[in-house]
């Protein structure tokens, strides 16, 4: 029971768990000026690594009730799993049942990322989800930048593959669709390292994409800050997409032959529309790009892009009869009925 004093009212147990789905529920009671204010978290890693939190809610008449449930995934094993309770000095709140079970209806989420330039710190700090993650990460920069991408996916679930080279795009997307679709994850999202999501924006898309779980492709919307200080909301198309069973079935995998970057995006679009996959965009403003970001941090790409982007132009003209996708374009590549629009993946999914 709250005395008057602000802090922690409840903290531990200090659990050890596996990987997996919980669920925390907390009884008690709580007039309506100490819900509004008291708050419920559950973390890891003593106390610095929350893994949700929410506020309480009013009981009635100040009878007992359910005051928070609480749903978070445990990526790796736990050694200090807390349950805390911050309350204010005013709050009247009176603490009873705890209920810590695991809960297996959450889907998973396979999250591929390619890496260059940075180390994707606020990408990952951005999202924290009551779903179990786990992380496809292909590294083409320098190996300067291996030790800190290994401390960040240190206590999350992840694959790091560490090329150091500039492999190609498009081979790393379909590297990573394949290790997250054979590790049995029932959503495969792709993002690029200089996004991240604003509030709950990953947990609110991934609900979108439930909605649509027959999909091809599912785009989302976010802000993008310009030089000149103001920002432009849009969606982010390949920035950040699900990759759906309708585009791994039907169209198959990235051209790869667009590389290192550029253009496989817009190759992939003409043939997903020429299969007539669905394609959805969540409107709301979910996530913050910091578009270019690669490429204004790094003088080498920078040298380079207008080389990259001219050749897969070229590539895209000669395979489709038009640089942008939509009239005008071929009905099968290199306007040849021979040539298949499906390209298989290298492995079988």
């Amino acid at each position: 029971m709250s005395t008057g004093q602000a802090g922690h009212l409840l903290y531990g147990p200090y659990m050890a768990l596996e990987p997996g789905h919980y669920q925390v529920d907390l009884y008690g009671s709580a007039n309506g000026a100490s819900a509004t204010e008291a708050v419920a978290d559950v973390c890891m890693e003593t106390g610095q690594r929350i893994l949700a939190e929410q506020g309480l809610q009013v009981t009635m008449e100040g009878q007992e009730g359910l005051l928070v449930a609480l749903t978070f995934a445990v990526e790796a094993e736990c050694q200090d799993m807390e349950v805390r309770v911050r309350v204010g000095r005013h709050h009247k709140i009176q603490l009873g049942l705890m209920e810590i079970y695991k809960v297996a209806d959450f889907p998973r989420v396979g999250i591929v990322v390619v890496t260059y330039g940075m180390v994707p710190t606020r990408l990952v700090d951005s999202i924290h989800s009551k779903h179990m993650c786990e992380w496809y990460v292909h590294h083409h920069g320098s190996e300067s930048l291996v030790d800190g991408i290994t401390h960040l996916f240190a206590e999350r679930r992840s694959h790091l593959h560490f090329h150091c080279e500039n492999r190609g795009l498009a081979k790393s997307w379909n590297d990573g669709i394949i290790e997250s679709t054979k590790s049995g994850n029932d959503i495969t999202v792709v993002i690029n390292d200089d996004v991240e999501f604003l509030q709950a924006g990953f947990d609110d898309w991934i609900e979108f994409i439930l909605t649509h779980r027959d999909h091809g492709l599912i785009f989302l919307t976010g802000e993008e800050p310009q030089e000149d200080g103001t920002t432009v909301v849009r969606p982010q198309d390949f920035a950040c997409f699900s990759f759906g069973p309708q585009a791994r079935k039907l169209v198959g995998a990235f051209d790869e032959e667009f590389t290192p970057a550029y253009y496989e995006d817009m190759d992939y679009i003409v043939r997903a529309s020429l299969c007539n996959i669905s394609t959805h965009t969540d409107e709301r403003i979910l996530c913050r790009h910091e578009r270019s970001s690669t490429k204004r941090q790094n003088v080498e790409i920078y040298e380079k892009v207008s080389y990259f982007w001219q050749k897969n132009r070229e590539l895209m003209i000669t395979k489709w009869g038009d640089a942008t996708p939509g009239v005008g374009t071929y009905s099968y590549p290199f306007d040849d009925a021979k040539n298949s629009i499906f390209i298989p993946f290298r492995e079988a999914i």
